[in-house]
């Protein structure tokens, strides 16, 4: 084979320098979206447009990887093992802001970081100790029964009669303290985790008598890993954006 003559060698140098300096320019720009990605504030994320893009294209792929096994690859869930839907407007914890978000992604719930979201957890009250955290003490059938009956009633009231949502409602705001958590008005609070118990979205199960009864029962505790020691902080951040992009706000 005759060898390239001196003006082709010259012309392939020039491609390789041109390749080569666009590879350069292309990792310095990646690399200081980077740099503004993590230095942003969260919240502030959504209104960038070069920020947001740069967060969904990572942040989809991220969590493809590392939470579409719970929450499925569209983020919806699943009910019978008590994993959120990600795509509606209903959170748990805080209003769904990406820093709310992103501290999730981080430590988790009942994770065992010790920045992990653990305010409270559901009591167990058909067992002897129905909560560790302090004393509570349990509730007969009869009170379980009404109490299940009374938060039932929120969307089905023709269903259950008066003298049981009375009865349900002693048990909620005296023995069974549930007013503590979800407060007096039974619309929860996203400081403790702590769901509205008046509309129709239903962590476990699909708010039949029997699935409200069974939590008032035997309790729930959820757990969401933690991964600030297993993924680097601009995938955290990335996965928080594109879990803040699934809900209806950004569609």
């Amino acid at each position: 084979m005759r060898p390239l003559s001196s003006p082709y060698v010259f012309i392939a140098a020039v491609v390789l320098c041109a390749l080569t300096l666009a590879t350069s320019l292309h990792e310095v720009r990646l690399n200081r979206l980077k740099a503004s990605f993590l230095e942003a504030v969260p919240d502030s994320i959504p209104a960038d447009p070069a920020l947001m893009k740069y967060a969904m294209v990572y942040g989809r792929a991220g969590f493809l990887e590392n939470c579409a096994s719970c929450h499925g690859a569209a983020g919806r869930g699943d009910f019978t093992r008590g994993i959120p839907n990600l795509t509606d407007a209903d959170w748990l914890y805080g209003s769904g802001r990406v820093g709310e978000i992103e501290r999730i992604v981080l430590y988790g719930i009942r994770s065992g970081h010790s920045r992990s979201q653990h305010s409270a957890d559901m009591p167990a009250f058909a067992t002897p100790n129905p909560y560790d955290r302090y004393p509570i003490e349990p509730l007969t059938p009869l009170e379980v029964q009404d109490v299940a009956e009374l938060i039932y009633s929120f969307q089905h009231k023709a269903a259950v009669r008066a003298d049981v949502i009375a009865r349900g409602d002693t048990v909620y705001h005296g023995k069974g303290l549930c007013f503590d958590c979800h407060s007096d008005h039974a619309t929860g609070d996203p400081a403790v985790g702590a769901p509205n118990l008046t509309d129709s979205t239903w962590l476990y199960g699909g708010g039949s008598l029997d699935d409200i009864k069974a939590a008032v029962q035997w309790g729930l505790a959820g757990i969401c890993p933690q991964w600030i020691a297993r993924l680097p902080p601009e995938k955290i951040r990335a996965i928080a954006v594109y879990v803040y992009s699934l809900a209806p706000h950004l569609r």
